[in-house]
Parts: C-alpha cells; sequence; structure tokens
C-alpha cells in the first residue's frame, strides 16, 4: 500500500526573468485536488473526443492532435494560478472557472470546417455535454493565434474541458508558433501595474506578433461547407 506524499508549499523554480509563483500550503492542496480530479476524468472525456474523431474522420476529416497535451501538467496549473492570484483573483473562483486543465485540438480539412465544428456540436450533446455560457471564442480574424474554441461540461456541472478546433494547416502554424506565442504573452505574465525592465521585450513581443501573422497569412482561409 502506498502513501501519497504530503503536499507542501510550492515555488516555481523557472529561471528567467518574469514574477516568481509560488503557494501556500492550503492553497496547493486545493490546487492539487482540483488537478486530480482533472486527471481521474480524463479517460472518460477521452472517450467521447475520440468518438467524435472516428464519427467525423471519412466524412469531414476530423482528426484528434496533440494527445500529449489533453491535461494539463501540475506544475504549468500551479503556475498559473499563483499568477492569477497575485493579480488578486480569489482561489475558489480560479477553480471553479478555470476551462482548459483538460483541453483538446480537433482539426477539420478547410472545406468541411463549419460543418465538422457544427457535428461536434451536436455528438457531444447527444453525449449529455453541455456548452459553458461564454467560452465560445472565434479568433479567426486574430493576426497571431487563429482557431475557434469553445468548453464543454456535464449538466451536473462537473469537470470542464475545452476544444480547440483548428484545420490542418493553422495547426501547423500554431505548433510552430509556440515558442513566438508565449513569448507574445510574456506581458500578461508582468505585474499589472509595471513595465518592462528591458525596453527589447516589447519589440520582441511585436517581433513576435509579425512573424506569427506572416505564416498565418499563408495558411488557406477555411470554408464554409
Amino acid at each position: 500500500m502506498t502513501t501519497k506524499k504530503p503536499v507542501t508549499a510550492w515555488k516555481d523554480d523557472t529561471p528567467g526573468p518574469g514574477r516568481r509563483a509560488e503557494l501556500t500550503v492550503e492553497q496547493n492542496q486545493a490546487v492539487t485536488d482540483r488537478w486530480e480530479a482533472a486527471r481521474a476524468a480524463h479517460k472518460g472525456l477521452d472517450a467521447a473526443v475520440e468518438a467524435v474523431e472516428q464519427a467525423l474522420r471519412d466524412t469531414h476529416g476530423a482528426k484528434l492532435e496533440g494527445k500529449q497535451h489533453r491535461l494539463m501538467g501540475l506544475k504549468a496549473f500551479r503556475r498559473k494560478v499563483a499568477l492569477q492570484l497575485d493579480d488578486r483573483v480569489p482561489l475558489d473562483k480560479i477553480l471553479r472557472t478555470v476551462r482548459d486543465l483538460n483541453r483538446y485540438t480537433l482539426t477539420f480539412v478547410p472545406d468541411s470546417y463549419t460543418e465538422g465544428v457544427r457535428h461536434t456540436y451536436a455528438l457531444l450533446h447527444e453525449r449529455g455535454y453541455a456548452i459553458v455560457p461564454g467560452t465560445e471564442q472565434n479568433t479567426w480574424e486574430d493576426p497571431v493565434h487563429k482557431a475557434f474554441r469553445a468548453v464543454w461540461q456535464l449538466p451536473d456541472g462537473g469537470i470542464r474541458f475545452e476544444i480547440a478546433f483548428h484545420t490542418p494547416d493553422s495547426y501547423w502554424v500554431k505548433t510552430e508558433n509556440q515558442l513566438l506565442y508565449d513569448l507574445y504573452r510574456e506581458s500578461r505574465l508582468r505585474p499589472l501595474d509595471t513595465e518592462p525592465e528591458e525596453t527589447g521585450a516589447e519589440s520582441h513581443e511585436e517581433a513576435a506578433k509579425i512573424i506569427q501573422h506572416e505564416r498565418y497569412g499563408k495558411v488557406p482561409v477555411k470554408g464554409n461547407k
């Protein structure tokens, strides 16, 4: 019989500039419990999303991508929560509204993209999942991160999970751009009332945006069929 390692206070040991994230024992316990619940749920969620992929593979070119990222890592979740706490967001709100602990990516060929998304909605509704109000995001006009995403949950308000909908090309660009996208988001990791410590940071972020936009310019427009 194995005993779980006791939860202690946590401090981010990631090197480099930016805020240092940390959690108290009580905060870390709540965060760890929430993550464990997400991990316990992911097998059932895998089955639901894989069923969508199988049902729409031949008709809409559906493909489930990035399976290794379907559960956010515990360290990444701890850091995400700690930074929001530093921005004075209440812990219970963070844990209640987190949307991407369980996350999936489905791609559809451009000519079938819109219908593929619609059919995904229908198939998930048949399994009892409902859209979380206010979570649908269409960023296809965004120059640096093109996709459509939405969050589902069971009617009992249990574990939420996010699906990002891409075309094969936009997913490829998103994957290539990930490091640049993280750089672009660095400004969000600074305290809200401070400016970048180095003037070069802003120009690096601007360069990241330009490169990502240029890559997306080569992506075929998704269809409406």
